[in-house]
């Protein structure tokens, strides 16, 4: 049994800290900015929606103001109407024909794509337990829950509260956060747990 434990252990350890060494991989090769950091301060262009506030401050007279975080040293900026358009053209990326497809995918750069890649097989993963415990089920005609359901489960679960918290979706991180101590209960119940006394 402690084989066992120490294999659950270290597994669970991969889950937890191969998005970490992703990205300090990624940062090592120039491609994704230090923690706090916007690629073109003061105005950041993310591969999420950034905040933006137009008033009118002055009767006909628009402003932007790019709403900036203190905490990672981003100072918010204010813009007329034309020194935006300008940041904007100036910072936007060069899609080329892929327009349809960055803006399907709701991203702006390289590196979002390879984040959305990461939601998609967190997907795929987390949806293919449900085969799989199909599949274990109609082999012995009964309801079963096999390991590799709660395998896929903990994995999938883990690579998309990964890409959520990219997101910043607070909905999605809660909806699979809520089950992942569950899967890992469950797993060190298989593999590292006492066994039931027989009567």
């Amino acid at each position: 049994m402690p084989y066992r434990r120490r294999t659950l252990v270290a597994v669970i350890a991969a889950v937890v800290l191969l998005p970490p060494l992703i990205w300090w991989g990624l940062f090592h090769v120039g491609v994704a900015p230090a923690p706090g950091e916007s690629l073109l301060p003061p105005f950041k262009l993310s591969d999420r929606l950034v905040y933006l506030e137009i008033e009118e401050r002055e009767p006909g007279k628009l402003t932007v103001e790019f709403e900036g975080d203190e905490k990672k040293g981003i100072s918010s900026h204010v813009f007329t109407p034309d020194e935006f358009i300008r940041e904007v053209k100036t910072r936007q990326p060069d899609m080329g024909g892929w327009r349809p497809f960055f803006k399907v995918m709701n991203i702006t750069s390289v590196t979002g794509i390879l984040w959305v890649a990461l939601g998609f097989v967190g997907q795929a993963l987390f949806m293919g337990r449900m085969l799989v415990q199909w599949w274990a089920s109609e082999k012995v005609k009964s309801a079963v829950v096999p390991p590799a359901f709660w395998w896929l489960s903990l994995i999938g679960s883990s690579m998309l509260m990964t890409y959520f918290i990219w997101r910043v979706e607070i909905v999605g991180f809660l909806g699979q956060s809520t089950g992942w101590l569950i899967y890992i209960r469950n797993l060190w119940f298989i593999y590292g747990g006492q066994k039931p006394a027989e009567p």
